[in-house]
Formats: structure tokens, sequence, C-alpha cells
């Protein structure tokens, strides 16, 4: 393949066409316009590299001549000026690659769906370069996932707080309660959402002795300390934190920090250009982990799971990275013009209980100009002493209306936190899919919501959210 030419004849040439010969003496064609971005990736990844993967992408078969009708280029194949062009390249790559999976899931489906699809890809990729680019275990500050990046299936009623720690060295945590009703720590060893990893510890909130002012001191170190403490073993890759609110009051709300223990006050050192590439490369790995894995999990799990327009038994989550005492139920639903699913949810012991909708893409849906999540403070119980909800997409009039946002289908979670024992079958809730004009005679003692009911609850939460993700 010819190396002479330039870049820019590349994007000026109009149809393009890349030829080379195999090792078989078999012709590849790489042609624009479907590829008129690919060979630039190629340039940026060296000569070797560019071949292998127009060989790899494109295919080579004795019985695909070179088109006649596409103009010859010649094309120079640069060789990446350094690790950092290299490493951007191969994160330029991996954004093609996503794009094009994303596109042929079974979530890529009505306009709404692909809209949620391409919300997904770039909401990954900004926690992979948050994650992975931006943060430090020697330097930290917390991640923290809202509002803004909502993935896995995200609790509207949590604020999650991530820093990467090192293994067997001491950190300080320190926050405030705030409005929250729980704050909980835990440590990751790898990652345990993507089957890569384990839960390595947990500090409940019955554990973490309060000031009384709401605020706490934490200590996570590799050896106990006085006070509230929390291993961290040599295998701790994660420090999670979560603030978790039952009443979406406008009180403050709590916050956390921390601090690697000796390097207070000490000057962090410049990155050299290995380093900041090397973190690219991550920032990729993460990016394509986490935009493949959650529609594939929803599929599995949600979709292959159970049938549509039900909800499982509840399992105890701790044993795949959860809350020490969360159990979680969920289901996938599937509504039809005039269609709603009738959720029960019987009482239990459980400190905390909710519900929320989210995406084929496991992503909440919106939750402050629109109610999709429902603590058992924020519901109404009926007459049987149980929490009836009912999904719709328009207003069904009862109080517990969990909406939709015109979503055709998507997938339900339940959470209990503070079990303390295995809820029991008479614990368990269930679904069942009727018509809107059925709500009314289904629900024990349905208690109706006003038009300005609705908008102050919509207010209240969008208050509490703002207060929540200090944006």
């Amino acid at each position: 393949m010819a190396t002479t030419g330039s870049t820019t004849d590349l994007h000026s040439r109009g149809r393009l066409g890349l030829h080379f010969k195999n090792m078989s003496g078999q012709s590849c064609g790489l042609q624009d316009n479907k590829w008129a971005d690919a060979p630039f990736v190629l340039m940026q990844l060296g000569k070797k590299l560019a071949v292998a993967l127009t060989v790899l992408l494109f295919g080579c078969t004795p019985s695909t001549p070179a088109p006649e009708a596409v103009e010859e280029t010649t094309i120079a194949v640069i060789e990446p000026a350094d690790s950092l062009q290299s490493a951007m390249a191969e994160l330029i790559l991996s954004l093609q690659a996503v794009e094009e999976d994303i596109r042929h899931s079974p979530a890529f489906g009505d306009e709404q769906e692909r809209i949620g699809g391409y919300r997904h890809v770039l909401r990954a990729l900004a926690k992979g370069l948050e994650a992975e680019v931006r943060q430090d275990p020697d330097y930290p500050y917390f991640r923290i996932l809202d509002w803004w990046l909502r993935e896995g299936g995200d609790n509207p009623d949590q604020r999650y707080a991530f820093s990467p720690i090192r293994g067997g060295e001491a950190y300080r945590v320190w926050g405030d309660l705030g409005s929250a009703t729980r704050v909980e720590l835990q440590i990751y060893a790898g990652r345990p959402w993507d089957g890569t990893g384990k839960s390595a510890g947990y500090l409940t909130f019955e554990e973490i002795e309060l000031n009384e002012d709401g605020s706490f001191e934490i200590w996570v170190t590799p050896e106990e300390r006085e006070g509230n403490w929390l291993r961290n073993p040599p295998e701790g890759t994660t420090l999670f934190a979560r603030h978790i609110y039952a009443d979406w009051n406008g009180a403050p709300t709590g916050d956390i920090h921390i601090d690697r223990v000796g390097f207070e006050g000490q000057r962090r050192p410049p990155e050299t250009e290995e380093e900041l590439a090397a973190k690219i490369r991550a920032a990729s790995v993460m990016f394509g982990t986490t935009a493949r894995n959650w529609p594939a999990f929803v599929q599995r799990r949600y979709v292959g799971g159970s049938p549509k327009n039900t909800v499982r038994p509840p399992l105890d989550t701790y044993a795949f990275g959860g809350a020490r005492g969360r159990w979680m139920s969920g289901g996938y639903f599937e509504l039809g013009d005039g269609e709603a699913l009738l959720i029960r949810i019987p009482p239990t012991s459980a400190h905390y209980q909710g519900i929320q909708l989210a995406d084929m893409w496991m992503a909440s849906l919106e939750h402050g100009n629109q109610v999709s999540s429902l603590t058992a403070e924020q519901s109404v119980a009926s007459d049987d002493g149980a929490y009836w909800y009912v999904v719709a997409n328009e207003d069904p009039g009862h109080a517990n209306w969990l909406d939709a946002g015109l979503l055709r289908r998507g997938t339900i979670m339940i959470r209990w936190d503070g079990v303390q024992k295995p809820l029991q079958p008479d614990q368990y809730p269930s679904a069942e899919l009727i018509s809107t004009g059925e709500v009314a005679e289904r629900i024990p003692g349905l208690r109706p919501a006003t038009r300005a009911e609705r908008e102050a609850t919509r207010a209240e939460r969008r208050e509490h959210l703002q207060r929540r993700a200090h944006r």
C-alpha cells in the first residue's frame, strides 16, 4: 500500500478508496461514504495495525476485487507521534465500535429508545473519563453518580459517591448525614457490577456513630483503630458511599469527602505522558464495558429472566456487590395504549422501601420533573396495609402513580434496606397488567391526587435533587 500523500487528501477528494493485496493475492477494499472516517482512525494506529484492522473489519475474499468505480487515493499511514495520540486513537475506535453495538441492541427500538441508547453511550463515556482520567487514589475526591450520569439501575433515592483507593493503605472519610435516612460505606475489589470483582467490606448505617450535629468521621485502614472503622484489604480498589433519602424534603442533603492519610497538603507531582495515556486507555475499557454491560444485563436478567409485566421474588443482593441487608425485586414492563401495570407491595420491617422505573439501557427515568420513583414515606398505603402502585403513561387517578414518561417498555426495581431476616412469601410483591379504566375498582381505598398536588410534588422533588446534586 502506498505511503505517500497527506492527511488532507483523505478528507478532500470525495469518494475514497483504500486497496491492497493480502498475502494470498486477494484484493481488499475499503471505500467511502459509509466508512468515511474509518481510514483517519486507522492512520493514527500505524501502518501495520491499519492493514490488520482493515482486513478484520472489511474482510478479504477471492470474490471481492477492488471496486472499479472508486477513485484511487494514496493515503499517508502515519505512525502515532506518541503514546497519547495512540491512546486517543484507541478511544475513538472504541467509541465507534460501541456505537455500532448499541445500534444492534434489542433495546434500540422506537425513537425514544434510540435516543436513550445514544444518551447511554455519552453517559458511559463521561463516566469512563471521570473515573479513570480525573480520579487519583493518592489525591482522592469522590466522583458522584447522580441524575446527570444515570446508569446501572441507579436509585433516585440515593447519592452515590465513588473513589479509587489503594488496597491496604489508610484513608479518612468525613462528612455529614444531612436529610438522608442512612449513609453506608462499601469497598469493592475489582468490579462486581461486570462480574470481575466482589464486595470486600461493608460498614452499615447501624455501625456508624454520628456526632450530635449529624457529622461523622470514618477510618478506612488495613489495621483496626478506635471509632468508626472499615478495613481496607490488600485487594481493595474502590470505596463506594451511599446517602439514602426516604424523604425528599428541602433540608440540606449532607455530603461526604475523602483524604489519603499522610498525603494531605502534599504537592501533587505532575503526571507523565505515559501515565495519562494509560488512563485514557483505562477510560476506553471502562467506557466499553459500561456501555455494553447494562443493555445486555437488561436482556438477560429482565427481559429473559421472567415474563413481561411481572415482578420476581426478592433476593439478597450482598453476594452480588449490593448493600448488606438490601433485598431487591424487579421486572420488565411493556404497555400498550390504555394499559397500566398494577403493583402491590406488602408491608415489611425494612427501614427503607423504594420502587423505581428505568429504561431498557438500565438508566433511571427522569425523576425530578417526573415521578418515576417512590419511597414508602412518599407513598400512600391502602386499606389492606399494602402499597399499590400504578405504572402508566397517563395519570391513572391514584396517588401512587409511577410515570413511565411515554416509554412503551422498561424495567422496574424494588428495594428494601435494613432487612434483618429473609422476606417471607407473603411479603413478596406482585404485578398485573390491567386497563387504566380498572384502576379505581382494583385498589382498595384508592387515594386520588389532584393536579395541584402532582405539581407540588414535582416541584419539591426538583428542589431536593438540585440540593443533592450540587450542580
